[in-house]
């Protein structure tokens, strides 16, 4: 395996694994999460199935049941005292599904680039192309549903809101992603022009028939291996007359 098509399998193997922890956010694992909310002593998490209440605390943390989409506006406005009234967001909320779909292709085409061979490759490339544009979809979800929470909560109340790092890591994801895709791409090509050079060069070597019509190598070996043999051509004033 090429030395180019190596570093882009670890990057693919990268992407995964940071799209993975993304996905695995609260409430999986409280600490892990894409907007933090603090406030009187209370801390709020949202993950991609659910959010965290205290998240930081030693008590209950109470942790939603892992769903597919949730109101997170009104979650939001109950720790902030903040009446904000979205359905449109709850709806949003369920486009957080690709970021588990994201992980899921660029572990199928790690996989492709690690174990296959020439077309093999071109394949991973179009895997991870396919998970760059699902894990752009979703970081792009990320910011515009939780940037609108995340504005309106520093702007109403005193509570803070920020970005924490699960939306840092599908960020870096997304950027592995479409490097590593022209990557692989670009290194399977060169590698497989690089294997016809060489073939061509062993073809040389062997006294192979080389271009525009003539052949290059001691024909005498092969002549003798045919059973073919050859004797000197001799003048008319050098043969037997009887």
């Amino acid at each position: 395996m090429a030395a180019g098509i190596q570093c882009g399998s670890f990057l693919l193997f990268a992407a995964f694994a940071l799209l993975l922890v993304s996905t695995l956010s609260a409430p999986v694992f409280r600490q892990i999460s894409f907007l933090d909310i603090r406030t009187n002593g209370q801390h709020l998490v949202f993950g991609v199935f659910g959010y965290c209440t205290n998240a930081s605390g030693s008590g209950s943390h109470g942790c939603s049941a892992r769903q597919l989409g949730y109101d997170i506006a009104s979650v939001s406005g109950e720790v902030s005292d903040w009446t904000y009234v979205n359905d449109k967001l709850e709806h949003i909320t369920k486009a957080l599904v690709l970021h588990p779909v994201a992980t899921g292709l660029a572990f199928i085409s790690f996989i492709i680039a690690l174990l296959s061979d020439h077309v093999g490759f071109l394949f991973a490339a179009l895997v991870a192309f396919l998970a760059f544009l699902v894990s752009l979809a979703a970081m792009v979800i990320d910011f515009v549903m939780f940037g609108i929470i995340k504005h309106e909560i520093n702007d109403n109340t005193s509570s803070t809101a920020s970005f924490h790092n699960a939306i840092w890591l599908t960020l870096a994801a997304t950027i592995i992603l479409f490097f590593s895709t022209f990557i692989v791409c670009f290194e399977t090509c060169t590698h497989r022009r690089n294997s016809r050079s060489r073939s061509t060069d062993r073809e040389y070597a062997g006294g192979s028939y080389a271009g525009n019509g003539g052949y290059v190598g001691n024909q005498g070996p092969m002549m003798s291996q045919a059973g073919y043999t050859t004797t000197p051509k001799r003048h008319f004033w050098q043969r037997n007359r009887y």
